[in-house]
Protein backbone atom coordinates (compact mmCIF):
# COMPACT_ATOMS: atom_id res chain seq x y z
CA UNK A 1 0.00 0.00 0.00
CA UNK A 2 1.25 3.39 -0.75
CA UNK A 3 0.59 6.38 1.36
CA UNK A 4 0.80 9.65 -0.51
CA UNK A 5 2.93 12.17 1.22
CA UNK A 6 1.75 15.81 1.54
CA UNK A 7 3.98 18.26 0.39
CA UNK A 8 6.10 20.21 2.93
CA UNK A 9 4.17 23.20 3.70
CA UNK A 10 7.16 26.05 4.59
CA UNK A 11 5.47 28.45 7.35
CA UNK A 12 6.53 31.98 6.82
CA UNK A 13 7.38 33.32 10.12
CA UNK A 14 5.12 36.12 11.13
CA UNK A 15 6.47 39.40 9.62
CA UNK A 16 7.01 42.65 11.54
CA UNK A 17 4.98 45.90 10.77
CA UNK A 18 6.75 47.46 7.41
CA UNK A 19 6.62 50.66 6.85
CA UNK A 20 4.53 51.64 3.93
CA UNK A 21 6.46 52.62 0.63
CA UNK A 22 6.85 55.87 -0.06
CA UNK A 23 5.23 56.59 -3.67
CA UNK A 24 6.75 58.89 -5.92
CA UNK A 25 4.27 58.78 -8.45
CA UNK A 26 1.14 59.14 -5.72
CA UNK A 27 -0.88 62.61 -5.85
CA UNK A 28 0.36 63.95 -2.56
CA UNK A 29 3.96 63.66 -3.49
CA UNK A 30 3.32 65.25 -6.97
CA UNK A 31 1.15 68.01 -4.96
CA UNK A 32 4.01 68.74 -2.68
CA UNK A 33 6.59 69.07 -5.02
CA UNK A 34 4.32 71.39 -7.36
CA UNK A 35 3.20 73.53 -4.72
CA UNK A 36 6.91 74.11 -3.69
CA UNK A 37 7.60 75.44 -7.28
CA UNK A 38 4.70 77.50 -7.03
CA UNK A 39 5.18 79.20 -3.86
CA UNK A 40 8.49 80.26 -4.34
CA UNK A 41 7.85 81.75 -7.84
CA UNK A 42 5.00 83.66 -6.02
CA UNK A 43 7.09 84.94 -3.08
CA UNK A 44 10.23 85.85 -5.24
CA UNK A 45 7.46 87.96 -7.67
CA UNK A 46 5.75 89.93 -5.00
CA UNK A 47 9.85 90.68 -3.51
CA UNK A 48 10.89 91.89 -6.88
CA UNK A 49 8.60 94.13 -7.56
CA UNK A 50 7.53 95.27 -4.35
CA UNK A 51 11.28 95.90 -3.29
CA UNK A 52 11.29 99.56 -3.16
CA UNK A 53 8.59 100.01 -0.80
CA UNK A 54 10.56 98.45 2.31
CA UNK A 55 13.68 97.33 0.95
CA UNK A 56 14.57 94.83 4.12
CA UNK A 57 11.16 93.29 4.00
CA UNK A 58 10.76 92.06 0.57
CA UNK A 59 14.71 91.42 0.93
CA UNK A 60 13.94 88.46 3.05
CA UNK A 61 11.06 88.06 1.35
CA UNK A 62 13.13 86.97 -1.85
CA UNK A 63 15.49 84.79 0.15
CA UNK A 64 12.43 83.06 1.51
CA UNK A 65 10.82 82.29 -1.84
CA UNK A 66 14.53 81.37 -3.00
CA UNK A 67 14.62 78.68 -0.34
CA UNK A 68 10.85 77.31 -1.03
CA UNK A 69 12.16 77.35 -4.54
CA UNK A 70 15.05 75.42 -4.12
CA UNK A 71 13.65 72.73 -1.86
CA UNK A 72 10.76 72.23 -4.31
CA UNK A 73 13.99 71.32 -6.70
CA UNK A 74 15.44 69.07 -4.26
CA UNK A 75 11.81 67.26 -3.68
CA UNK A 76 11.15 67.17 -7.50
CA UNK A 77 14.33 67.06 -9.00
CA UNK A 78 16.48 64.01 -5.88
CA UNK A 79 13.62 62.99 -4.59
CA UNK A 80 10.59 62.42 -6.28
CA UNK A 81 12.87 61.84 -9.90
CA UNK A 82 13.54 58.06 -10.78
CA UNK A 83 17.28 58.82 -10.85
CA UNK A 84 19.52 61.41 -9.20
CA UNK A 85 21.85 63.05 -10.77
CA UNK A 86 25.55 63.29 -10.47
CA UNK A 87 27.17 65.57 -8.10
CA UNK A 88 28.31 68.85 -11.08
CA UNK A 89 24.35 67.82 -12.34
CA UNK A 90 23.03 68.47 -9.16
CA UNK A 91 24.79 71.92 -8.42
CA UNK A 92 24.06 73.08 -12.30
CA UNK A 93 20.37 71.95 -11.85
CA UNK A 94 20.16 74.09 -8.37
CA UNK A 95 21.94 77.01 -9.85
CA UNK A 96 19.46 77.26 -12.99
CA UNK A 97 16.92 76.44 -11.10
CA UNK A 98 17.34 79.53 -8.88
CA UNK A 99 17.75 81.42 -12.16
CA UNK A 100 14.45 79.98 -13.76
CA UNK A 101 12.61 81.18 -10.50
CA UNK A 102 13.81 84.73 -10.43
CA UNK A 103 12.95 84.84 -14.22
CA UNK A 104 9.08 83.86 -13.69
CA UNK A 105 9.01 86.04 -10.31
CA UNK A 106 10.13 88.94 -13.15
CA UNK A 107 7.47 88.05 -15.48
CA UNK A 108 5.09 87.42 -13.30
CA UNK A 109 5.44 90.42 -10.61
CA UNK A 110 5.73 92.71 -13.71
CA UNK A 111 2.45 91.85 -15.21
CA UNK A 112 0.56 91.73 -12.07
CA UNK A 113 1.80 95.13 -10.71
CA UNK A 114 1.98 96.57 -13.95
CA UNK A 115 -0.08 99.77 -12.69
CA UNK A 116 1.38 100.62 -9.61
CA UNK A 117 4.96 100.35 -11.23
CA UNK A 118 4.68 100.98 -14.98
CA UNK A 119 8.35 101.98 -15.49
CA UNK A 120 9.71 98.66 -13.55
CA UNK A 121 7.44 96.32 -14.90
CA UNK A 122 8.33 97.39 -18.59
CA UNK A 123 11.92 96.09 -18.19
CA UNK A 124 11.14 93.04 -15.73
CA UNK A 125 8.90 91.08 -17.47
CA UNK A 126 11.12 90.96 -20.83
CA UNK A 127 13.81 90.43 -18.47
CA UNK A 128 12.28 88.16 -16.63
CA UNK A 129 11.17 85.97 -19.74
CA UNK A 130 14.40 86.00 -21.30
CA UNK A 131 16.16 84.70 -18.01
CA UNK A 132 13.58 82.43 -17.92
CA UNK A 133 13.94 80.33 -21.07
CA UNK A 134 18.04 80.53 -21.24
CA UNK A 135 17.10 78.56 -16.99
CA UNK A 136 14.77 76.45 -18.27
CA UNK A 137 16.97 74.87 -21.49
CA UNK A 138 20.18 74.55 -19.31
CA UNK A 139 17.84 72.66 -16.55
CA UNK A 140 15.63 71.02 -18.34
CA UNK A 141 17.37 67.03 -18.98
CA UNK A 142 16.60 67.08 -22.79
CA UNK A 143 17.69 70.61 -23.37
CA UNK A 144 20.58 71.82 -25.31
CA UNK A 145 22.61 75.11 -25.99
CA UNK A 146 21.65 74.31 -29.67
CA UNK A 147 18.03 75.75 -28.03
CA UNK A 148 19.12 78.81 -27.59
CA UNK A 149 19.53 79.52 -30.87
CA UNK A 150 16.75 78.13 -32.94
CA UNK A 151 13.09 79.51 -34.43
CA UNK A 152 11.54 79.03 -31.11
CA UNK A 153 14.28 81.01 -29.20
CA UNK A 154 14.01 83.64 -31.99
CA UNK A 155 10.23 83.73 -30.99
CA UNK A 156 10.68 84.29 -27.38
CA UNK A 157 13.21 87.13 -28.34
CA UNK A 158 10.59 89.05 -30.20
CA UNK A 159 7.62 88.57 -27.89
CA UNK A 160 10.06 89.90 -25.23
CA UNK A 161 10.55 92.78 -27.49
CA UNK A 162 7.27 93.44 -28.44
CA UNK A 163 6.25 93.03 -24.40
CA UNK A 164 8.87 95.71 -23.90
CA UNK A 165 7.72 98.17 -26.49
CA UNK A 166 4.09 97.55 -25.56
CA UNK A 167 4.36 98.37 -21.95
CA UNK A 168 6.64 100.78 -22.07
CA UNK A 169 4.42 102.49 -24.55
CA UNK A 170 1.44 102.19 -21.70
CA UNK A 171 4.15 103.02 -18.95
CA UNK A 172 4.03 106.69 -20.99
CA UNK A 173 0.52 106.96 -20.54
CA UNK A 174 -0.06 106.00 -17.23
CA UNK A 175 2.33 108.75 -16.02
CA UNK A 176 0.74 111.29 -17.72
CA UNK A 177 -2.37 110.86 -16.70
CA UNK A 178 -0.81 111.44 -12.62
CA UNK A 179 -1.65 107.85 -11.25
CA UNK A 180 0.65 106.50 -8.31
CA UNK A 181 3.44 104.36 -8.56
CA UNK A 182 2.95 103.26 -5.50
CA UNK A 183 0.89 101.02 -2.52
CA UNK A 184 -1.12 104.23 -0.51
CA UNK A 185 1.83 106.02 -0.52
CA UNK A 186 1.53 109.98 -1.32
CA UNK A 187 3.11 112.89 -0.75
CA UNK A 188 0.72 114.71 1.98
CA UNK A 189 -0.22 112.61 4.64
CA UNK A 190 -3.75 112.60 5.33
CA UNK A 191 -4.59 113.64 9.02
CA UNK A 192 -5.82 110.28 11.07
CA UNK A 193 -9.62 109.99 11.61
CA UNK A 194 -9.77 110.35 15.34
CA UNK A 195 -6.99 113.33 15.37
CA UNK A 196 -8.25 116.35 16.51
CA UNK A 197 -7.49 119.35 14.73
CA UNK A 198 -5.18 121.43 16.29
CA UNK A 199 -7.03 124.62 17.94
CA UNK A 200 -6.02 128.09 16.41
CA UNK A 201 -6.73 131.75 18.18
CA UNK A 202 -9.12 133.59 15.97
CA UNK A 203 -8.01 136.07 14.20
CA UNK A 204 -8.02 139.78 15.26
CA UNK A 205 -10.84 141.31 14.40
CA UNK A 206 -8.97 144.78 12.09
CA UNK A 207 -10.69 147.79 12.81
CA UNK A 208 -12.35 149.06 9.63
CA UNK A 209 -10.81 151.99 8.05
CA UNK A 210 -11.90 153.85 4.73
CA UNK A 211 -10.02 152.73 1.90
CA UNK A 212 -8.76 155.84 -0.76
CA UNK A 213 -11.99 154.80 -2.77
CA UNK A 214 -14.49 155.14 0.07
CA UNK A 215 -15.04 151.29 0.78
CA UNK A 216 -14.21 149.78 4.07
CA UNK A 217 -11.76 147.04 4.61
CA UNK A 218 -13.66 143.75 5.40
CA UNK A 219 -11.11 141.33 7.08
CA UNK A 220 -12.24 137.64 5.43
Amino acid sequence: MTTVLEPERHQTPPSKHRRPTFDKKALPARYSGQMLYFMGAALIAGAVVHYPINPSLYTIICVVGAFVFLLGTIVNEFVLADERPALSQAVSLVAFSLLLSFGVGLVGGGIQHFEQFPERSAWMTPIGLLMSYVAFVAKDSKGRWRHLVSPFAALVVVIAALAWLGMTALAGTISSDGHSHDHGSTTQTPAEPDQAPAKQDPPAKAPAEPTEDGHTSHSH
